[in-house]
């Protein structure tokens, strides 16, 4: 009997082992950590603003330069910074969903703050889909290869539904969010 349990232990170890590579495509996504339910308007608002609208205007300042001449050199010609910032730009734009469903839902009674809410779920979607694509892109930019980055800038151009359709439902919910006195208490200016 104590040679069985031995022998299943060293077996699990050995399995337990086995999983532990270093190979991004094992990797799971993480589970994104929900918080407690917004007890009022103002901190629903709040976390909206520092968890998910800071973060995604650095993520677009890196999609937008994607149209630069200049960026795409630095791209081509593998720039380490370059790289390096647009991975983990695009990484944290692939979490935008995850971002809100760990925000949660705005308190009830407020059905401006539900549109804010809607709007900016569906950009999310968008904005994963075109995350993915220009990781793709970004991939495939870098390659060093002329044929493989010829790919790349197709693939770029093909970026252009799924991000424009995130920025109709980004800006709707923005537009409603920067009319409201929450939304302005937690920092959000109104556009010029």
């Amino acid at each position: 009997m104590m040679k069985r349990i031995v022998l299943l232990l060293c077996a699990a170890a050995f399995l337990a082992g086995c999983g532990s590579s270093n190979n991004s495509s094992t990797r799971v996504a993480s589970v994104p950590t929900v918080l407690p339910q917004a007890r009022t308007p103002d901190e629903w608002a709040k976390r909206v603003v520092d968890r998910f609208l800071r973060p995604l205007n650095r993520d677009l300042r890196i999609v937008n330069g994607l149209n630069n001449p200049t960026v795409l050199v630095y791209l081509t010609n593998q720039n380490p910074t370059t790289v390096r910032i647009a991975r983990t730009r695009l990484a944290d734009l692939a979490q935008c969903t995850n971002k809100l469903v760990a925000i949660g839902p705005p308190p009830p009674g407020r059905p401006a703050l539900a549109r804010v809410n809607t709007s900016f779920r569906k950009a999310c979607t968008n904005y994963v889909r075109l995350a993915s694509t220009l990781q793709k892109a970004t991939l495939f930019l870098t390659s060093g290869r002329s044929d493989v980055i010829a790919r790349g800038q197709k693939i770029l151009r093909s970026a252009n539904a799924p991000g424009n359709a995130a920025a109709r439902d980004y800006v709707a919910g923005i537009k409603v969010a920067q009319r409201l006195p929450e939304f302005r208490r937690a920092g959000l200016r109104p556009s010029i």
